[in-house]
């Protein structure tokens, strides 16, 4: 019975496949790559580096927004000008990400995660944390070899 079930432990483990650690993505070159530049996206967010987020994103960056929350479409020029705007206000900011899935297609690819934003704003009585949190969906081409974000930021 013993043997049995070492065997049947064996083949289990023979089946299972390497993950990126803390998430259920599978190991690849690929997948690696894209969630390196979404811990770039993470690292500028919190440092609240608005030059370094817009150098995630693609040249052809489009995002239409959420049809339930009033926001107008943004391209790459438009984050130029609203992204160093929402950073002014945000004296710090913290994001934890918590990664759902990776599909990545050819040149282009998705991440699917549930993100919580804390953050802490100027008030006339001084700082006022606020905390936000949604599932997001962020997505990305590669450009010259290089994945860049196209849209979700």
């Amino acid at each position: 019975m013993r043997i049995l079930a070492l065997v049947a432990a064996g083949a289990l483990a023979a089946c299972s496949h390497n993950v990126i650690p803390g998430t259920n993505v599978p190991d690849e070159p690929q997948n690696r790559a894209v969630l390196e530049v979404l811990a770039r996206y993470k690292q500028a967010m919190e440092a609240r580096d608005a030059n370094a987020l817009l150098d995630l994103a693609a040249p052809g960056y489009f995002d239409k927004g959420d049809p339930s929350r009033p926001r107008e479409p943004h391209d790459l020029p438009g984050l130029r000008k609203q992204v160093p705007k929402d950073f002014s206000d945000v004296k710090a900011l913290k994001l934890d990400i918590d990664i759902r899935n990776v599909k990545v297609d050819g040149n282009q690819a998705q991440v699917d995660y549930f993100a919580v934003l804390r953050y802490a704003v100027q008030v006339p009585n001084g700082e006022k944390w606020l905390t936000e949190s949604d599932d997001a969906r962020m997505k990305f081409v590669k450009v010259g070899g290089s994945w860049k974000i196209s849209a979700g930021l």
